[in-house]
């Protein structure tokens, strides 16, 4: 009696099939094996990033959906945005902006802050807040 018969009775087994038991019985294997590898064996080291320029200045300006501007916490009017900024930068050589703008702020209310910065060369980083 041959290893694929029984009472006369040959099975075929597709080699597809054969295939896919040894596939699924490897994927088994190595599904327990990753699951034992220790959780702080994957963890990287990545580099810190450093400040070239430690006397860099950077102040955070927030416009919210009800269009108030806040720079660092303290509310200003949008005309009086650039006479802050000038004074908070004062002496500072690489002065740098973080516009953070809620969403559904007109674009205008942006571009004001970027043209501020533009005419007075501070550095300026964008953030758009999601809900």
């Amino acid at each position: 009696m041959g290893l694929l018969e029984t009472n006369n009775r040959k099975f075929n087994l597709p080699l597809v099939f054969i295939i896919g038991v040894i596939f699924l019985i490897a994927l088994a294997y190595f599904a327990n094996y990753l699951e034992n590898i220790p959780k702080n064996a994957l963890d990287l080291e990545l580099p810190k990033a450093v400040d070239a320029e430690s006397d860099e200045k950077s102040v955070t300006i927030y416009i919210a959906e009800n269009l108030e501007i806040h720079i660092d916490s303290i509310q200003v009017i949008e005309a009086d945005v650039e006479e802050e900024l000038k004074i908070l930068f004062e002496g500072n050589e690489s002065p740098t902006i973080i516009l953070k703008v809620a969403e559904g702020v007109p674009i205008e209310k942006a571009v004001n802050i970027l043209d501020i910065a533009n005419n007075n060369r501070y550095k300026i980083i964008l953030n758009v807040q999601t809900q």
